[in-house]
């Protein structure tokens, strides 16, 4: 058996072990699988600018607003965060909610959708909104839709049981409900919040109301 003495002996190694792995100030503690942390790749997120680090690895070959060696390259020009989107019309008096193309309702919410969802756009005397969104229509929806929305898209007709916005429930669908579909897809339908802004999501649902009354 050990002997008490071995036995302090041991915890107080113990302990002075753990405390060494404890962060202070600058330093962060012992890395015990340091190759975890540390990309041999460049890596925009773990940037060491020190030459001297064992585990430097800025390029040399990036130069962005003057500063050197640095691995995250700039955005694209134009490029707006996603959750802070604000597009023209945002500020415009055509606008009834200016925060309400920053979308995130889960893709199952579709009838608290059709419940509290309102077209912050409103159509303007000129025609100008209805003939964005019927363009937009034609480009995205048509296909499948059909030019005038009663399901006779060419691939639509591939798909098969594509709605005809004019008859029964659908030509009901209110602007909200539309919204969320258009964004998140539904059925058959895919989504296409990662290929039309919300702002031109609205503009198309505009059009869409229009074809339901058979005015397209």
């Amino acid at each position: 058996m050990l002997s008490r003495g071995k036995i302090t002996i041991i915890v107080a190694v113990f302990a002075c072990l753990l405390y060494s792995c404890e962060p202070k100030g600058d330093y962060t503690g012992v890395e015990y699988a340091p190759n975890m942390y540390h990309s041999v790749a460049y890596d925009a997120y773990s940037q060491i600018t020190d030459s001297t680090d064992a585990y430097y690895n800025s390029t040399p070959y990036n130069q962005y607003k003057g500063k050197k060696k640095i691995n995250m390259l700039p955005p694209v020009e134009g490029t707006v965060a996603r959750q802070n989107f604000r597009s023209v019309a945002d500020t415009s008096k055509d606008v009834r909610d200016k925060g309400l193309f920053f979308y995130e309702l889960h893709k199952d919410s579709i009838d608290l959708a059709a419940r509290i969802l309102k077209n912050p756009i409103i159509l303007d005397s000129a025609g100008v909104i209805l003939e964005d969104g019927k363009k937009l229509y034609l480009t995205y929806c048509q296909p499948c839709h059909g030019e005038k929305g009663v399901g006779d898209g060419k691939v639509g007709a591939m798909y098969k049981g594509v709605p005809n916005y004019t008859t029964g429930r659908y030509k009901t669908l209110n602007e909200g409900h539309i919204f969320h579909t258009i964004t998140n897809g539904r059925n058959r339908m895919w989504g296409l919040k990662t290929t039309i802004s919300p702002e031109d999501r609205w503009k198309i649902v505009h059009y869409v109301q229009k074809l339901q009354k058979g005015e397209g």
